[in-house]
C-alpha cells in the first residue's frame, strides 16, 4: 500500500462528505439527537439542586472558584453560604446516616484553599451527598469536577476529597436509569453513521463507473479501500465521542467506555464495508442502513438497564445480535459495575463479529476487484 495515496483519496473523500449537504447533515443528526437527550434529560431533572457550602475565602466577585464549580456541575444550583462547617455538617449528619435534609450537596472548603495547594499541601474538601436528590452519575461528575479545577490550580493537585453520604441512592435509580439510557442510546444511534458513510463512499466509485479509472492510476485496490474505511471510521469515532461528550457519557469506568466506542465504531464500519461490498446502488445500501435501528436500538431494550431481559424469549433472540452485547459492554462501564469477567464475553463477541464482517467483506471486495481488472 502507498500512504501518500492513501492520504490524498482520503482528504478527498473527507472533504467531499462535508461539502454533500446531504452527507452533512447525516454526519450532524447523531449530534442533534444527543442535544435532544441532554435537552430531555434537563427538563426531567429541572428542579433546584440546593447546594450549601462553608467556604471562608468566598469572594461574590471572584471569577472562577468552587461555589462556580458546584454550579457547573448542575443544570439548576441554588447554593447557600453556610456560617461554619458544623453547620454543613450538621445538615447532613455521619456518613450514611439515613436523615432528611432539604440539600442535595453540601460542602466544607478549608481556609485557605488554593494557597494550600500551591504551596504542595494537602487540603481536604469535605463533600457531602444526599442520595435522594444526585444521582451516581451526578455525583461521579461533580467528584471529577472539583479535582479538574484543584489542577486547574496546580497540577499534579494534592487534593483530597472526603465524601460523606447520607440516603446512598438505590442500586439503580430513576435518575440513574434514564442517565444512562440516554448516553447508551445516543451512542449506539452514533454507530449509525459508519455502516451509512462506508457503504456510500464505496458504492459512488461503482455508480460513477472509476473503479478502473482508478485501478489504471498508481493507487491499488487496498489502497482505495483502506482511504475509504479510514475516512468513515474517523468520522464514526469523533461523533462517537462528541455525542458521549454532550450527554456527559464519560463516567464511570471511562477507559472501558472508550474502548466499546471504538469497538462499535470499528464493527458499525465493517458492517457498512460488508454493504460496500454487496451492493451496487446508494438506494440499496441506504435501504441495508436503515436496518440500523434494529440492529444498534432493539438489543438496549432488552438489556440489564431496562430490566426486560431475563428469560423473556425475544430478549434471548436478540442475543445473536452483537450490538446486544456492544450495548451490554457499554451500560456496564458506565454503570461503574464493569469487571474483566464481565465484559470478557462482550469484547469477544464484538471483536469477533467484527473481523467476521470485515474478512467477508475484503474477499467480496477482492472478487470485484479482480473483475475489474479484467476489464
Amino acid at each position: 500500500m502507498h500512504p501518500r495515496i492513501i492520504r490524498a483519496i482520503a482528504r478527498k473523500d473527507a472533504l467531499d462528505l462535508l461539502l454533500n449537504k446531504q452527507t452533512l447533515f447525516m454526519l450532524l443528526t447523531p449530534i442533534i439527537m444527543a442535544l435532544l437527550f441532554l435537552f430531555l434529560g434537563n427538563i426531567l431533572s429541572g428542579s433546584t439542586t440546593e447546594m450549601l457550602v462553608y467556604d471562608p475565602g468566598y469572594q461574590p466577585s471572584q471569577p472562577v472558584g468552587v461555589e462556580q464549580v458546584l454550579k457547573g456541575a448542575f443544570s439548576n444550583a441554588h447554593i447557600t453560604q453556610a456560617s461554619s462547617a458544623q453547620e454543613v455538617a450538621d445538615a447532613f449528619g455521619a456518613n450514611g446516616t439515613q436523615k432528611k435534609s432539604s440539600y442535595a450537596v453540601g460542602l466544607v472548603v478549608p481556609a485557605g484553599f488554593e494557597a494550600s495547594l500551591k504551596a504542595g499541601e494537602r487540603p481536604t474538601l469535605q463533600l457531602y451527598i444526599n442520595g435522594d436528590d444526585v444521582n451516581n452519575q451526578q455525583n461521579q461528575l461533580l467528584q471529577s469536577a472539583l479535582a479538574d479545577y484543584s489542577r486547574a490550580v496546580i497540577s499534579p493537585a494534592p487534593i483530597a476529597l472526603s465524601t460523606s453520604t447520607i440516603n446512598p441512592p438505590a442500586s439503580k435509580s430513576v435518575g440513574d436509569a434514564l442517565a444512562g439510557f440516554y448516553a447508551l442510546t445516543a451512542l449506539l444511534s452514533s454507530f449509525f453513521i459508519g455502516m451509512a458513510v462506508a457503504p456510500g463512499l464505496i458504492i459512488e466509485e461503482k455508480e460513477k463507473k472509476t473503479l478502473r479509472m482508478l485501478m489504471v492510476s498508481p493507487a491499488s485496490w487496498a489502497d482505495v479501500i483502506t482511504a475509504k474505511l479510514l475516512v468513515a471510521l474517523v468520522y464514526q469515532l469523533v461523533l462517537a465521542l462528541v455525542v458521549l461528550g454532550i450527554v456527559k457519557g464519560f463516567t464511570g469506568q471511562i477507559p472501558l467506555v472508550l474502548l466499546f466506542a471504538l469497538l462499535g465504531s470499528l464493527f458499525s464500519v465493517s458492517l457498512g464495508a460488508l454493504a460496500g461490498s454487496i451492493f451496487k446502488t446508494q438506494a440499496a445500501s441506504g435501504a441495508f442502513s436503515g436496518l440500523g435501528v434494529f440492529i444498534f436500538i432493539t438489543p438496549l431494550f432488552f438489556s440489564d438497564l431496562l430490566g426486560l431481559g431475563g428469560n423473556n424469549p425475544f430478549a434471548q433472540v436478540i442475543k445473536v445480535l452483537p450490538a446486544y452485547w456492544l450495548g451490554d459492554g457499554v451500560i456496564k462501564a458506565l454503570e461503574n459495575r464493569a469487571t474483566l469477567e464481565s465484559v470478557l464475553l462482550d469484547v469477544v463477541i464484538v471483536v469477533g463479529s467484527t473481523l467476521l464482517l470485515f474478512l467477508i467483506s475484503v474477499w467480496g471486495l477482492r472478487r470485484q476487484a479482480s473483475v475489474v481488472s479484467e476489464i
